[in-house]
């Protein structure tokens, strides 16, 4: 398996054929917390698989060095650009994810679309407070980009 076939996997959702190019102890970094990792093929299928039914048009369109993949999707409508750090074993496997999402508006996007999905493992009030608690960071993100920017530039004259 091959990094063509991880980004062929993104963009078709092929759940499989993104697995086929995974280690058994691969290790996924999350962007939104450092305290905890998913770790192993089952915990990052569920994520991929939450991945592929939240997100729309995931695309992976520049590799650089073979190991950082740079691409992009909405969320819940909001764009999001995604670099994707890669470490691979000798048999070529990806052995580490490390995620990188940027603007803050698609990381909060992110959030409120994989965390109650995610967190529905640990029963549906676990999932519905994720839900609740990300509903307001969403809305601020998203306010503040429009309003709050704007602000902060510099005025000009003229």
């Amino acid at each position: 398996m091959s990094i063509e076939d991880f980004r062929t996997a993104a963009r078709t959702k092929d759940i499989e054929l993104a697995m086929g190019t995974l280690a058994d102890d691969v290790v996924l970094r999350s962007p939104l917390t450092d305290r905890f990792t998913f770790d192993g093929r089952e915990d990052v299928r569920r994520l991929f698989e939450t991945a592929y039914e939240k997100f729309d048009g995931l695309d992976y369109h520049t590799v650089i060095g073979g190991r950082v993949l740079i691409g992009g999707a909405t969320a819940g409508g909001q764009p999001f650009e995604e670099t994707l750090v890669l470490d691979l074993n000798g048999a070529g496997k990806i052995t580490e994810l490390t995620l990188f999402i940027r603007p803050l508006t698609g990381l909060t996007a992110v959030l409120a679309a994989l965390g109650p999905t995610l967190a529905r493992k640990n029963g549906r009030r676990t999932a519905g407070l994720l839900r609740i608690m990300a509903a307001p960071l969403v809305a601020a993100t998203r306010s503040g980009d429009r309003v709050g920017i704007g602000l902060a530039l510099p005025r000009r004259r003229g």
